[in-house]
Parts: structure tokens; C-alpha cells; sequence
């Protein structure tokens, strides 16, 4: 019973761990941008860093070249792709985990607000019209590929503005049992991936000398 309980307590844990929320905040305005990484209550600033004290740099000794014989060492047997090669082959894994962590993401806040300004009145409508019209465009791709939480487009007019002004903020998160199965999912199918993919091909004769 001992044994049970424990184990019953730390699949709880786990289970509460994977329910909290990773992601980050953004805010851009006439103040600058600030970045924000966020772990469930915390919210770590990472933009703009405090600026460090310099230190002395210290000279770098100079390499000296890699003897010939190591290079060859380095260099792939006949029949055995190449690095290259073998990181093309990763790239249709790559496209499944990003689709994959798309519908996963959930954007929590998104709040723009854009004031058109300027000098010349035409000008100040035809940019009004033109941000609304991307704004139309914009919403129906965001709507059907994340989960949005909160929203809010806002776009006026100032004629006394000189340049029009923008004011975004955005924040998105997703869970960490979320981030585990993807990484866990993709990770194992990337490493079959990249260990095929290192396999020597072979030649014409010799896949005919073996019938």
C-alpha cells in the first residue's frame, strides 16, 4: 500500500508539472521592445538586458591547421552521404513537428493598436483603409491555425501624429506534457531518420554482384 500511494503522489506531481504553461511575451511600442520568457506564474525579462561590465579580453592563441592525414580522416567514404545529404532527409520530419507544435500553441493575449498619422489627409485614409484590409487578412489565418485566447485590433486616426504609431503585445504559451510529447515524438523519428540516412548507398554492381 506504502508503494501505491507514493506512486499515486508522484504521477500526481508529474501530472501537475505537465499541466503548466511555457512560452513567452512580447510587447513592442514607442518605449521599444521587451521580451519576456514566462513559466507559469514567473515571468523572466530577457529583453532589453541590463548592459554587463566588459572585461579585459584575453588574447586567443592562434590554431594551428589540422595535419593532412586527420583531414582525410574527416572526410566521407565512397558510397556514404554527406552531412548535407543527410540533413535534407530531416527536413519532412522537421515540417511534421512544426504543424505539429502549431496546433498546439495557444496564444494567450494578442493586442495591437495602430494609429495612422501624417501630413497629407489622402495618404492618412489610404493607409487607414489598406491596415484595416490586412487586418481582414491577417485574423482568419491566425484564427484557423492557433487557439486564440483573448484579441483585440485596434486602428485609428490622429492627424496631429507626423508617422503612424504601432502598440503590440502578444503572449504564447503552451503545457509542458505538450512540449514533452512533441519532443519525444519527433525527437525518436528524427534520430531513426539521421541514423538511416548515414547508411553507405550501394553501387549498381553491387547490388548486382549480390544476386
Amino acid at each position: 500500500m506504502t508503494f501505491l500511494k507514493v506512486l499515486l503522489i508522484v504521477l500526481a506531481v508529474l501530472w501537475l508539472l505537465s499541466l503548466i504553461r511555457l512560452g513567452g511575451r512580447v510587447r513592442y511600442g514607442a518605449e521599444g521592445l521587451f521580451v519576456w520568457v514566462l513559466a507559469g506564474p514567473l515571468k523572466l525579462q530577457m529583453l532589453p538586458t541590463r548592459p554587463k561590465k566588459k572585461k579585459p579580453k584575453k588574447e586567443k592563441k592562434k590554431k594551428e591547421p589540422p595535419a593532412v592525414a586527420e583531414q582525410h580522416k574527416k572526410e566521407p567514404k565512397e558510397g556514404q552521404p554527406g552531412t548535407l545529404s543527410r540533413l535534407m532527409q530531416l527536413l519532412p520530419v522537421a515540417g511534421q513537428a512544426c504543424g505539429a507544435l502549431k496546433r498546439k500553441i495557444r496564444i494567450d493575449d494578442l493586442d495591437l493598436q495602430l494609429i495612422w498619422g501624417g501630413s497629407d489627409p489622402a495618404a492618412i485614409a489610404l493607409g487607414y483603409g489598406q491596415a484595416n484590409a490586412a487586418l481582414g487578412m491577417i485574423w482568419p489565418i491566425l484564427d484557423n491555425n492557433f487557439k486564440v485566447k483573448r484579441h483585440s485590433f485596434q486602428v485609428g486616426i490622429d492627424y496631429d501624429r507626423a508617422q503612424p504609431g504601432v502598440e503590440l503585445t502578444a503572449a504564447l504559451t503552451l503545457t509542458v506534457g505538450q512540449i514533452v510529447t512533441l519532443g519525444v515524438r519527433y525527437g525518436v523519428k528524427a534520430l531513426i531518420t539521421w541514423i538511416r540516412s548515414g547508411k553507405p548507398t550501394r553501387t549498381k554492381q553491387e547490388a548486382m554482384s549480390h544476386e
